[in-house]
């Protein structure tokens, strides 16, 4: 137990509930930095806070303050971007009104450091000299940006394709400079530290993500009937909705199980993920508790061929001790030895092979889970990496204050 101190804390949006990885990531973040520390959260959002957000999130914050962006003022920003260097998210969530009343809360609240989450939040504290700062970058977005576009092949799309191009180029630049705002940075795994154009970029602390291991938990052993695949996440989050199709599409008509079915599980399923679902494919929309389509399954599948960044579904399949096939976009940043925990596959014919090569061994399926449960266990503690957040505020305020 460290020094107690008053912490502000900026973010996008509210961190609850927890369907998006920024919001699982903040919330059990908020979680044990609260119990050292008063923390004071301010989040940006376009909708009114409910009540239930509150209720959720008083457990950890001493005053949450939700921002209202205003729709009219946003779109008359987009309509401008074109002639501005930022990158078009950062101008979609800077509002000039609301950067005046983040700065009247950290003079009111007088904390001993700031912690800005995503560099889309950063302009609002970047030039609040007299407060120690960390940025979390989460994931290098800039890299993400650039792989969406490079994966983008049809020709109807092409002017989509350019504008995630540029953006990814936007980000990239931002990213490098905002570095120098801040007395701290944080991202989520060293694959994405290295995709930072900064050339201090070995000073940003890696900070995982975890997973809930007491939510988590393996099924009890019985019969199941007809094998599952199940795939996981926000389905309207374009990495997802591109594995998602990959799987349906492209990775099940080659597996030669007769009965394997597939479950796409996630909130807010685009229109297009709605329509893969057949009467082998299903497609559930949210889940009040995601840990039961786990233990439903009898196999879990990441076929992601974009975006960065550590998968948190994947720390979740591997607790709850289902065997992963995975792509290497999903299984790098784990940074475990490259057998023996996850099948991984570069192709839908390798997917394929790989899904009836462990229903045929479910012997050796079982023991590669249990290795993979057993290895994050020890790495993927939401206890640990909290305590390396807190321990990066103490470093800068002490740091601040020689």
């Amino acid at each position: 137990m460290g020094e107690f101190m008053k912490l502000f804390v900026i973010s996008s949006r509210v961190p609850y509930p927890l369907q998006k990885g920024d919001k699982l990531r903040l919330y059990h973040q908020l979680k044990h930095l609260s119990e050292e520390h008063e923390v004071i959260l301010c989040c940006l959002s376009s909708a009114n806070v409910t009540a239930e957000q509150r209720e959720a999130l008083s457990h950890f914050v001493t005053e949450l303050h939700v921002l209202k962006l205003s729709w009219f003022r946003r779109l008359w920003r987009m309509a401008w971007a074109w002639a501005s260097d930022w990158p078009f998210q950062v101008t979609w969530f800077t509002e000039k009104r609301i950067q005046n009343q983040v700065q009247e809360l950290v003079a009111k609240h007088a904390p001993q450091a700031i912690y800005c989450q995503l560099v889309r939040c950063a302009e609002y504290v970047k030039d609040i000299h007299e407060v120690p700062k960390v940025l979390d970058y989460m994931d290098a977005l800039s890299a993400g940006m650039h792989r969406r576009a490079n994966s983008e092949m049809r020709l109807l799309m092409k002017p989509f394709q350019l504008l995630l191009r540029t953006e990814g180029t936007r980000l990239a630049r931002y990213e490098s400079r905002v570095f120098d705002y801040f007395d701290a940075a944080t991202i989520i795994s060293r694959n994405d530290r290295l995709l930072i154009p900064h050339r201090d970029r070995d000073r940003i602390e890696i900070v995982p993500n975890g997973v809930d291991l007491s939510a988590f938990t393996p099924a009890n052993p019985g019969t199941q009937n007809d094998p599952i695949v199940l795939f996981t996440g926000n389905m309207s989050y374009a990495p997802n909705v591109d594995a998602a199709h990959h799987l349906v599409k492209d990775i099940l008509p080659q597996i030669k199980h007769p009965r394997v079915r597939v479950i796409l599980a996630g909130a807010e399923p685009k229109a297009s993920v709605k329509a893969l679902a057949s009467d082998r494919v299903t497609v559930t929309g949210w889940v009040d508790d995601i840990a039961t389509q786990y233990r439903k399954a009898t196999l879990f599948m990441a076929p992601l061929r974009i975006g960065t960044g550590l998968q948190n579904k994947v720390l979740e399949a591997m607790a709850a001790e289902v065997p992963c096939i995975l792509s290497p976009h999903a299984f790098t940043p784990l940074n475990l030895p490259s057998t023996g925990h996850a099948v991984v596959c570069q192709n839908a014919e390798a997917f394929a092979s790989a899904v009836d090569d462990l229903l045929a061994s479910p012997e050796q399926s079982k023991e590669m889970a249990k290795r993979a449960k057993k290895s994050i266990e020890g790495q993927f503690s939401w206890d640990t990496h909290g305590t390396t957040v807190s321990r990066l505020f103490r470093h800068v305020t002490q740091n601040a204050s020689i």
